[in-house]
């Protein structure tokens, strides 16, 4: 009997506990509804401070989906800076074989193909138009060769060692690499990554002061009311939960546009490229966003402006107090 009433207030507290948290739950998602209803109620201020974050999350957008189809064009021209590893005259083709095998195991390289003599003599004869000069030769002239395509992120201090090490192989006579195609595909897409950082965070600012200048606004049409709020009891906690939700529905709608701004372009352009590839012979087709990069635009936008909202609210909320 006497454990009771122990038992019994470690239920009620429990009890209450799983209540608060319901009715925490309950209050956060009708400020959240009643917050997106107010901004509906104003349709063209609020679709403009949509529009200005979806057009500054655009430029980035745009920016990081050229990045990464250049990746993919160099990917397909990635033939144009590989290694052509000459081997030495009078080798079987069994060897050559063999050696191209060897080499595709490497951990540094892509892809190892073998060309024979003759094979190399063929190509060389369709190419030039110069099948009949070729045939009066007693003998092919051409060695056979390994054409190596090294992964496309490897460094160019790699690509030296890589060099090396296909020139102390036995077999091998001579390799050539065009070195210089790879350091400048290299450097255009460093430089872009480089200006999807910068101009991301300078938009990134501007999201979050435009957002905050909204919010400011806003708190300054409810200031009597935030008073008020103050006077009976309310927390700040409770006064800056609508405006923060307010910067949420502001990203989040905001990084939705930017989504559709980036379709659109990847749409109107898609099929331009895809003709002017066609012209050089090339498979080459112009790739959208992928899923990740568009959540991971998204999840910046809604966090930018939670941000630029808190800032504001917090700047100015300690000065709203109520009036004796």
């Amino acid at each position: 009997m006497a454990d009771k009433p122990v038992q019994q207030g470690a239920s009620e507290q429990r009890i209450g506990t799983v209540h608060r948290l319901k009715a925490w739950f309950a209050n956060h998602q009708l400020v959240a509804v009643e917050t997106l209803l107010k901004l509906l109620q104003k349709p063209t201020t609020t679709i403009l401070t949509w529009l200005v974050v979806a057009i500054a999350l655009t430029l980035p957008g745009a920016l990081w989906m050229t990045v990464d189809n250049v990746q993919q064009l160099g990917g397909q021209l990635q033939q144009s800076g590989r290694m052509s590893v000459y081997l030495q005259p009078g080798i079987s083709n069994a060897q050559g074989q063999q050696l191209a095998t060897k080499i595709d195991g490497w951990s540094q390289v892509a892809a190892a193909d073998y060309v024979s003599a003759e094979q190399a003599l063929a190509e060389f004869q369709a190419s030039t138009g110069l099948g009949a000069a070729l045939e009066l030769l007693s003998e092919n002239p051409l060695p056979a060769v390994i054409l190596v395509e090294p992964p496309l992120g490897l460094q160019p201090q790699a690509l030296e060692g890589l060099r090396l090490r296909l020139a102390e192989q036995p077999l091998v006579d001579d390799v050539q690499v065009d070195m210089r195609w790879v350091q400048r595909l290299l450097a255009i897409l460093q430089l872009g990554e480089r200006m999807i950082w910068v101009l991301g965070s300078l938009l990134a600012l501007a999201i979050v002061l435009v957002v905050g200048n909204t919010v400011r606004l806003s708190i300054a049409a409810h200031e009597d009311e935030i008073r008020v709020i103050k006077l009976v009891g309310g927390t700040n906690a409770y006064v800056r939960r609508p405006f923060l939700y307010l910067g949420v529905w502001i990203g989040m709608v905001g990084g939705l546009m930017c989504w559709l701004l980036l379709v659109l372009c990847w749409w109107l352009l898609s099929g331009p490229v895809m003709s002017l590839a066609e012209l050089y012979g090339s498979t080459f087709t112009l790739q959208p966003l992928s899923a990740g990069a568009a959540l991971l635009l998204l999840g910046a936008a809604v966090v930018m402006a939670w941000l630029g909202a808190w800032w504001s609210v917090s700047r100015h909320l300690h000065h709203i107090e109520p009036q004796a």
